[in-house]
């Protein structure tokens, strides 16, 4: 668009002006930045170069300057749609702090956001060392990220409406040359924020690695398969649910297809579409890595940088014609085995500021079985009013009904087995019900406590590790994690860990 304004408005527009900010907006800042400059300066008072360089700005990160630089180089409008976003960022950023690491810079709301700054800074330098390996490409920049406090705020930042965000379960972005993370205190539990930091890592080296033309169904399933990548092997977080929600989609002919997928799977119209789309993308990834390994990624991604369409690269990369790669996959996602435990139903993300959402609590409605609910119901009246013990017993009686798998009933079952005094048994039922809800913090920090009392220090830790992937929020868990490191010899991260819950209780835990 802005290649075009140039051209009609301009008597003589150096064509390089326009190819600039067409890479510009390709997120070639790199490339995009000595030419737009370079016109500035010979161009000035150059309503079209002023406009260019207000992009710059922006995808520089400079966003009062940008703001000012778009607005008068077009005043009252906003042709490009950068002024908006631009003034929403300065606005944000002013109440933002920065730690820069080696190759990120972390922006994020000053308070108890902080604590979320220094696994961040790990986590992507380990995810920036695994894409190197796998994909050969480690941008020599420092990435810029953005923790944004609320849903709002990542709409404000991007051209996705509130409603699109909370219908897709969009929770981060890579665009602008930049990743915007919403924080996880603004879900009732959190949400596994720091795979999600590296999924949206990944889109910025794809971007890098493939360029513009790399399509939406692979710049996804690369981003969901190497997701994981910074603490193991790809592929690790595909659940029962995903495998059991793709295999009935196959059957039933009600796949995502490629195209809808396009321009963002954000513009899904519900979590479950969304859902299954990123677990079909993940499944192609997967059975590309399973043809050729991860070096099909790469060569796959260094063929779409130099013009090759997606087709013919996998063609190319695969060993096999397209339509026999499609028909492979659409039989991979029908016969693929079904991995054992893990989740078992979709987990929505609960934003805290959504009525609808039903409530941290609204997990009570997981117990399908009529009796079951109803011996919880009498667990619950007893536990309110001071009688663990017939507390204890009836919510056995809901567990022995096929309840060990619902997060909240386990969780409370723990509370008055361990009040009165049957920690193993709490213990035990906690195991199980991780088992099936790994991504539940409350349980792992149950778990963690009664590990703690029992001075297994390294199970200890990890239970609380994982759980500070999904709310770190919590202080309980920063409290265990210091216990944990000083016990097992680390008093560096003891002392970290003191600090976060020092930083937690004063300025309030969001999460229930």
């Amino acid at each position: 668009m802005i290649a075009a304004l140039l051209a009609l408005s301009l008597a003589a527009p150096p064509p390089e002006l326009g190819a600039a900010v067409s890479r510009l907006h390709e997120e070639d800042v790199a490339g995009a930045a000595p030419v737009i400059e370079a016109a500035a300066a010979t161009r000035a008072g150059d309503p079209l170069a002023q406009l260019a360089l207000g992009q710059l700005r922006f995808y520089q990160h400079r966003y009062d300057e940008a703001a000012r630089l778009l607005e008068s180089a077009t005043p009252g409008a906003d042709p490009t749609g950068l002024l908006r976003l631009a003034r929403a960022a300065a606005e944000l950023m002013r109440g933002h702090a920065e730690v820069e690491g080696e190759h990120f810079v972390i922006s994020y709301p000053k308070g108890k956001d902080e604590v979320l700054v220094p696994y961040l800074l790990e986590t992507l330098e380990a995810e920036r060392a695994a894409l190197a390996s796998d994909l050969g490409v480690a941008p020599a920049e420092k990435v810029r990220v953005e923790i944004l406090g609320a849903v709002s705020e990542l709409a404000r930042l991007s051209t996705l409406t509130d409603a699109e965000i909370r219908g897709s379960g969009t929770i981060a972005l890579c665009k602008y040359g930049k990743l915007m993370l919403v924080s996880p205190k603004a879900l009732f539990t959190g949400y596994d924020w720091l795979d999600t930091a590296a999924h949206e890592y990944v889109h910025y080296v794809v971007m890098r690695a493939g360029g513009p033309a790399t399509p939406i169904w692979l710049h996804e399933g690369l981003a969901k398969w190497l997701e994981t990548r910074w603490r193991g092997e790809g592929g690790q977080d595909f659940t029962p649910f995903s495998a059991a929600l793709v295999r009935r989609a196959a059957e039933k002919g009600t796949l995502v297809r490629f195209e809808q997928m396009h321009p963002s799977m954000a513009k899904l119209p519900t979590q479950e579409r969304a859902a299954l789309a990123f677990a079909e993308v993940a499944l192609a990834v997967e059975l590309m890595v399973k043809k050729g390994g991860t070096p099909a990624l790469a060569r796959t991604l260094q063929l779409l940088a130099g013009g090759t369409p997606v087709e013919t690269a996998v063609v190319a990369t695969m060993g096999m014609p397209w339509p026999e790669f499609m028909a492979t996959w659409k039989r991979h996602l029908a016969t693929r085995p079904l991995p054992r435990g893990g989740a078992q139903a979709m987990r929505r993300l609960k934003f805290i500021d959504d009525p609808k959402q039903g409530g941290p609590w609204a997990e009570w409605a997981e117990l399908d079985d009529p009796k079951a609910r109803e011996f919880a119901r009498l667990g619950e009246l007893m536990r309110e009013r001071g009688r663990p013990v017939a507390a204890r017993l009836e919510y056995r009686k809901a567990l022995d009904r096929g309840g060990g798998r619902v997060a909240v009933l386990a969780s409370q079952f723990a509370v008055v087995a361990i009040q009165t005094g049957r920690q193993a048994e709490a213990e035990q039922v906690l195991g199980e019900a991780i088992s099936w809800n790994p991504g539940h913090p409350s349980l792992r920090v149950r778990l963690g406590r009664l590990l703690l009392q029992r001075q297994d220090f390294a199970g200890a830790r990890r239970q609380l590790v994982l759980a500070n992937r999904q709310d770190p929020f919590d202080p309980e868990i920063h409290v265990g994690l210091a216990l944990a490191h000083d016990a097992l010899g680390d008093p560096a991260s003891a002392s970290r860990e003191r600090r976060f819950a020092e930083i937690l209780r004063e300025r309030g835990h969001a999460s229930p």
